[in-house]
């Protein structure tokens, strides 16, 4: 059976908080796990919909939650709009031209043949008199 009620407090760094139910009784436990992923953090004051369901103590903890309102932020609060282009997702990078594979593959390849000379190279080029005994 699905109850309705207020969000009464929220512990955020806790991911948890308390919701009191519309019908009267006593303020019911709720964790973060509860709500809908939609990416919208809880907020005090919001009106959800729950059900609830007995934990191994005994007490009584409201779960499935669901909204019943679409929170919005005061509008002092929004951030301004900049601009008419959605912004690029986090999570996305960008991927390597070939030419800069290029440019990184010619770089290795110069330090390395800096670092790993031939010794008998070094010599030559240093004009070693070692060499010539």
């Amino acid at each position: 059976m699905r109850f309705e009620g207020t969000l009464d407090s929220w512990y955020a760094e806790r991911g948890h908080g308390m919701v009191r139910p519309e019908q009267g009784g006593e303020a019911l436990f709720v964790h973060v796990s509860a709500f809908p992923m939609d990416g919208q953090v809880p907020q005090e004051g919001e009106r959800i919909s729950f059900e609830v369901v007995s934990k191994s103590d005994g007490s009584k903890q409201a779960v499935r939650l669901q909204r019943l309102s679409a929170y919005k932020l005061p509008s002092q609060l929004r951030p301004p709009r900049t601009g008419s282009r959605a912004p690029r997702p986090i999570g996305r990078r960008r991927r390597a031209s070939p030419l800069m594979w290029m440019v990184l593959g010619l770089l290795v390849l110069g330090f390395g043949a800096t670092v790993w000379a031939p010794s008998h190279a070094l010599v030559a080029a240093n004009g070693s008199t070692q060499a010539r005994h």
